[in-house]
């Protein structure tokens, strides 16, 4: 389909450029009264310039010759036209470049074999997608279960707060620590559950901060998949802040969940070329945006990699509290991810190590080191490093 409507293309481009110039070689010769009157009019014209017809005289005269030059045109069509011979070969050779163009053309941008994909039947898909897709309970039940076991006496608290907040369910501070606590101990569904208490009471005066928080403990809880109910609260922190890279950077995964790579692209590209390149979603930005581009149908090349302007690190310190300890939750999330895939030095696992300690997750901090001591057996200085990682994080004497 797309090849016949390239050849069509090309085909009708170059028959139309040769039918043009033929049409500027042509030459037509009018006979019979039409050129009698045409004589009429020349001599009319030089007997004025002489003097010889009044002017009053000659535009009587003109304006009869021309009507019946009009007239006689209508009834003799031209009788002879004749251009300048081409060549017999130049029609036939025109077909052959026109399919040989459009066969290259499609060999570079199409998907030889694969048959017509039509944008409606796309959209058809997209839209079934997400009418089909997992309620937030059917995703947090199909998670693996991540609860840290944190000490007695800190349970405990978590305990009292729970019970504090039945009998005081309008205090929206003791929400916000039960929801940062719920967190801490990986209980996300809890978590998510008293940040929506929280958005229940603030109202209106909810921020943009505060719709992410939540739609990012959904996503959490249900192992990242991105529920209808965490898509309404990313969309109601972007109607607050359009702005909101982060909040954008989840739509963008969305998209790609519901098979609009296209609008993931979009929404991507303007993260990725407005940076910071410390921003955590980065990484996976750059190694995906290429393909992403492809699937749009847009030729795109990315930007060469910035490092952070002064300007990024003010405002990453002026970060709030939960603005902070997403963007480190972020960040580790995209470290994991990219050594699972596709490994890294022995440095990079040290980071990971220490930083899930620095979260409070002792346990994913001993299975990624163990991890590393696998990969690194035998390269005793990479293991050096990876030891010193773990003392640091408390996992290991």
């Amino acid at each position: 389909m797309i090849t016949a409507a390239l050849f069509l293309f090309i085909a009708l481009l170059l028959i139309g450029a040769l039918l043009h110039r033929r049409v500027l070689n042509t030459k037509i010769h009018f006979t019979g009264d039409v050129e009698i009157y045409s004589e009429h009019m020349r001599g009319l014209e030089a007997d004025r310039d002489k003097g010889l017809v009044a002017d009053n005289e000659f535009k009587a005269m003109r304006a009869e010759i021309g009507r019946r030059m009009i007239s006689a045109s209508r009834e003799n069509l031209p009788k002879e036209i004749h251009y300048k011979s081409q060549n017999k070969w130049a029609l036939p050779g025109i077909i052959v470049t026109a399919f040989l163009l459009g066969s290259i053309i499609y060999s570079q941008i199409g998907t030889p074999g694969q048959p017509d994909f039509p944008i409606e039947r796309r959209y058809a898909q997209s839209d079934a997608l997400r009418t089909n897709s997992l309620s937030q309970l059917d995703a947090e039940a199909l998670a693996p279960t991540n609860l840290v076991i944190q000490d007695t006496a800190y349970t405990n608290l978590i305990k009292d707060l729970r019970s504090a907040l039945k009998l005081r369910p309008d205090d929206i501070q003791g929400l916000e620590l039960l929801a940062k606590s719920e967190s801490r101990m990986k209980n996300y569904p809890a978590a998510h559950i008293a940040q929506k208490n929280i958005l229940q009471l603030k109202g209106d005066k909810a921020t943009t901060v505060e719709w992410y928080a939540y739609a990012d403990l959904l996503i959490i809880a249900a192992d990242g998949y991105i529920s209808s109910v965490a898509e309404e609260a990313l969309r109601k922190a972007l109607m607050l802040n359009p702005e909101n890279k982060l909040a954008l950077f989840r739509m963008g995964i969305y998209f790609d969940q519901i098979g609009r790579p296209d609008r993931t692209f979009a929404l991507w590209r303007k993260l990725l070329e407005s940076g910071p390149e410390s921003a955590p979603y980065i990484p996976l930005i750059r190694r995906t945006i290429e393909d992403l581009a492809l699937v749009a149908g847009v030729n795109y090349e990315p930007p060469e990699p910035k490092g952070p302007t002064t300007d990024d690190i003010s405002n990453a310190l002026k970060l709030t509290d939960i603005e902070q300890q997403t963007m480190i939750v972020e960040m580790v999330a995209s470290l994991e991810k990219r050594l699972a895939k596709s490994g890294g030095a022995s440095s990079d696992w040290a980071q990971l190590i220490f930083s899930h300690a620095v979260l409070g997750n002792d346990t994913a901090a001993q299975k990624t080191f163990q991890d590393a001591i696998i990969l690194f057996v035998g390269q005793e200085s990479d293991l050096q490093i990876l030891r010193q990682a773990a003392v640091s994080a408390g996992i290991m004497q």
